[in-house]
């Protein structure tokens, strides 16, 4: 944004400089790639996770006892 110059009555000046930055939007298509990629990760673990579970727990209740 423009800085903008406020004059006082007064021998003063006042500069003030509106300046907003979010890293988030100053980043690179690679690096955002390498996040994207990351959280997707994250993602197809935690589903493994999930499904292995599932099958965990199903299995135990369809077992015979042989004894």
């Amino acid at each position: 944004m423009p800085e903008q110059t406020i004059q006082c009555t007064s021998a003063c000046t006042v500069t003030v400089q509106h300046e907003i930055t979010l890293p988030v939007l100053e980043l690179s298509p690679q690096e955002g790639a390498v996040i994207s990629s990351a959280i997707l990760l994250v993602w197809a673990v935690a589903w493994a996770f999930r499904v292995l579970i599932q099958a965990i727990k199903s299995s135990d209740g369809n077992q015979t006892n042989e004894d």
